[in-house]
């Protein structure tokens, strides 16, 4: 039983993780953010940390301005 239940961890582990690369490389489409930790070197097919760049603060302070 306890096998059973490792298993199951590190699966439910792995499916965590791959949801979140491909919830990151969607993020990462978009032109104002930049993807730091991925596969590929623009995180287009998984990417599990990015941030906003130049871009996609300009257009933030845009957004502000406009509301």
């Amino acid at each position: 039983m306890e096998k059973f239940t490792v298993v199951v961890i590190i699966g439910v582990v792995l499916l965590v993780l791959l949801v979140w690369g491909l919830i990151g490389s969607s993020q990462v489409s978009k032109i104002g953010n930049t993807c730091d930790l991925g596969i590929n070197a623009q995180g287009s097919i998984f990417c599990w940390k990015w941030h906003r760049n130049m871009v996609g603060n300009i257009q933030d302070t845009l957004d502000d301005f406009l509301d």
